[in-house]
């Protein structure tokens, strides 16, 4: 698999940034994980809608779907000019059932993530978890020929994600607290140390920190993490892909 972030910030994004948005990319296809604030923009530049075998929505909060709405425009142009012959499959959340309505559409595929749910797509094999957050959020586990990416979400510190998290080739994990930053309240977060932690109890090869604050110190995040973790500890690259 590859791995090419098209946004790491956590609730807004800097100047010229975005907020979540991750392609995984495989032999078989493509899968969208997050479509937040700015997303679309970068995806624009490695694929286009039609290549996509799904999208994974995490949550419903706006900064892991801000532009799934735009996204959605880009399917329905598609479909009438005949360059894409199916509708865009979607998976999320039932709840919060305001926006959950949000992305009814007709051109648009609907599936629901529950606890328990499990599908595959392009050729790689995905399983859900519920984790803690403010509303109803999964992390997310892709294995495709024998390696793993596994993704937090947005959640507090739970042994949970440490299960789904089991020997992970990479884990990206959410890491939105930090010491003297004005950006979250910490609600249904984890700082540095407790990704690490997630990292380590979890004996995962490679730790990546993402949803970070965007006043954030990333180094100071990264000495936090090893501090905890003792594999490599990753910062967000949106220049770089990640071979997994």
């Amino acid at each position: 698999m590859e791995l090419t972030i098209l946004g790491y910030w956590g609730g807004y994004p800097s100047a010229g940034g975005a907020t979540a948005g991750y392609l995984i990319t495989t032999d078989e296809g493509r899968i969208l994980l997050d479509c937040g604030s700015g997303v679309m923009s970068r995806l624009a530049a490695h694929t286009t809608v039609e290549q996509l075998d799904g999208v994974i929505l995490s949550h419903l909060h706006y900064d892991h779907m801000a532009d799934i709405g735009v996204l959605q425009y880009a399917a329905a142009g598609a479909i009438r000019n005949k360059r894409m012959s199916r509708k865009l499959s979607i998976f999320a959340p039932d709840e919060p059932a305001a926006m959950r309505h949000m992305l009814d559409d007709p051109h648009t595929e609907m599936t629901a993530i529950e606890p328990g749910f499990r599908t595959r797509l392009a050729g790689a094999d995905i399983q859900f978890a519920p984790v803690e957050h403010t509303v109803p959020c999964y992390a997310v586990k892709i294995t495709c020929q024998g390696r793993t990416i596994v993704y937090s979400g947005d959640t507090a510190y739970c042994e949970t994600l440490v299960e789904l998290a089991r020997d992970a080739d990479l884990l990206l994990c959410e890491a939105t607290i930090l010491e003297g930053s004005g950006h979250t309240t910490g609600q249904g977060h984890m700082n540095a140390v407790e990704a690490a932690t997630v990292a380590h109890k979890a004996n995962a090869k490679k730790l990546l920190l993402v949803h970070l604050p965007c006043d954030a110190r990333p180094d100071e995040m990264k000495r936090l993490a090893c501090s905890v973790f003792h594999g490599p500890v990753l910062l967000p690259d949106t220049e770089t892909t990640y071979r997994i």
